[in-house]
């Protein structure tokens, strides 16, 4: 198979659960306007730290069963076996999830001290109604995940995305309902996730009902649990990486730096959008094309393509995203005025991404190997990293110091992962071109911070424009690649030509 051919169907797969995504995270574009402009920096910043807690929990709702459950049912031949191990799955996950949203509902009052930092205790929210309101989200979330994976494992691109999108339409439609029309306040966010948790579960059931059998194997659980219990110190540190800013910029800056953080954070979603996509596509793709001939050639060129890509999402979006925060919606602007600021953290938050797209580049080897006892170790460097960063740079640099130390994190984790998985599946990257390609970057975006650029908007556009000329002039691309480039160009609906 040839490298071009084997990318179409990554792409294809790719391209459909980006769409997927960029719908489900147009809740968090949408609901920018509306949350900024209505709720204050310390409101905000404690629906930042509860939804931070929210990404933490979800990992402890599921501990690893959810990657293990993805890999086994993609492997399993016989529909009788996959139903087996969804149905494993699924009760496992139900119990659990009984428990453990029981004793967080019947301890919320004594979390809301844990959770939060003095001075938050003191502002009239009802925190425990929110931590409360929070177990219910969990709990029905929990329940979502092996319907949605199911679609995966069986590439059902098109029906994941309409679930997702179903999920969209629920949670603005909620949030509208409560912010502007019921005025219910800060609660008004978290009873509309948790009507969109609830209602998106009902309509999964059938997914559920088709693909369930009342079998429970012990066996097949005990290989769930030996396979996916290593994932979740790893997945814990992941979410940890990716929310514990939050925490620490709480208690050293104050809510209310958590607030314009969270929003900065959330303008990400353009750059995670992207790597979320990729990563959906990814496992199933290289599982597959690893029996190839020339696999490691395709993964080599993959990765190439995969950094031009996330590169070309920061340049666009660095040079333009304190134009697009001003843009107005509805009378709203994307931002509201109070939370402008927060541009500051988008560069490094990108940053972060880009490696956390490597890192997932550089899984194969730890993947196909069931090394998975790495993981651990590797993201707990990462953890231990990122904390250490938090605590240094935060008083020093306040939101762009929180920003940093996730850059610092992925750092650490994408080379340790490159390390111990290029040892156990050999792939020569083509690093002569990944780094003459970075150096482009970092050059346009350090132009791009000049007040000439700030001033004027066609700078900014003749910036951008210098990106894949500069590729081209320094001899990025290569003969194939120019041949392909062409080819796609003769096709492009320009007008005029017949």
């Amino acid at each position: 198979m040839s490298i071009f051919n084997s990318l179409k169907r990554l792409l294809k797969h790719s391209a459909v659960y980006g769409m997927g995504h960029i719908l489900n995270r147009m809740i968090v574009f949408l609901l920018l306007p509306l949350h900024t402009n209505v709720f204050n920096e310390a409101e905000m910043g404690v629906a930042g730290v509860m939804f931070s807690w929210l990404a933490i929990f979800t990992v402890v709702y599921t501990y690893g069963l959810d990657t293990a459950f993805f890999r086994f049912y993609i492997l399993e031949d016989s529909p009788e076996g996959k139903k087996r191990v969804l149905s494993t799955a699924f009760l496992t996950i139900l119990g659990t999830s009984v428990l453990i949203t029981c004793v967080f509902y019947l301890l919320a009052n004594p979390l809301v001290s844990v959770l939060f930092d003095p001075a938050t205790r003191a502002l009239s929210i009802d925190l425990p109604y929110l931590i409360k309101l929070l177990c219910a989200i969990l709990f029905f979330d929990a329940l979502t995940f092996m319907p949605f994976l199911a679609m995966r494992a069986e590439e059902k691109s098109v029906l994941f995305i309409f679930f997702k999108f179903l999920n969209v339409i629920i949670t603005v439609a909620f949030n509208a309902l409560y912010i502007l029309v019921l005025k219910s306040g800060i609660e008004g966010i978290f009873l509309a996730n948790l009507w969109a948790s609830l209602l998106t579960f009902v309509l999964l059931l059938p997914i559920i009902v088709k693909r369930f059998s009342l079998t429970f194997s012990k066996s097949i659980l005990k290989e769930l649990l030996w396979f996916g219990l290593p994932y979740l110190p790893s997945t814990l540190s992941v979410s940890i990486l990716d929310t514990i800013d939050r925490v620490f910029l709480e208690r050293l800056a104050g809510v209310e730096q958590v607030g314009i953080y969270s929003q900065g954070a959330k303008l990400g979603m353009f750059m995670a959008l992207f790597v979320t996509a990729f990563r959906f596509a990814w496992h199933p793709y290289f599982l597959s094309t690893s029996k190839l001939e020339n696999a490691k050639i395709i993964f080599s060129k993959i990765f190439t393509y995969v950094m031009l890509a996330c590169f070309s999402v920061f340049i666009i979006l660095c040079l333009f995203i304190d134009n697009i925060v001003r843009l107005k919606i509805g009378g709203f602007t994307i931002l509201g005025p109070d939370f402008w600021s927060a541009t500051v953290v988008v560069p490094p938050i990108f940053l972060a991404y880009i490696f956390y797209a490597a890192y997932v580049n550089f899984i194969i080897g730890i993947y196909l190997y069931k090394k998975t006892k790495y993981l651990p170790l590797i993201t707990l460097a990462g953890m231990v990293g990122n904390l250490a960063a938090l605590y240094l740079l935060i008083p020093v640099l306040g939101i762009l110091g929180a920003g940093i130390a996730r850059v610092v994190a992925y750092i650490i984790m994408a080379v340790y992962l490159y390390v111990i998985a290029n040892k156990l599946y050999p792939i020569r990257y083509e690093w002569g071109r990944v780094l003459k390609m970075s150096g482009i970057v970092l050059i346009i975006f350090l132009l791009g911070l000049h007040p000439l650029a700030g001033r004027y908007i066609l700078v900014k556009f003749a910036l951008m424009l210098a990106f894949p000329i500069l590729l081209y002039v320094t001899g990025f691309f290569d003969k194939a690649e120019l041949m392909k480039i062409k080819q796609l160009a003769t096709k492009l609906p320009i007008p005029g030509r017949r």
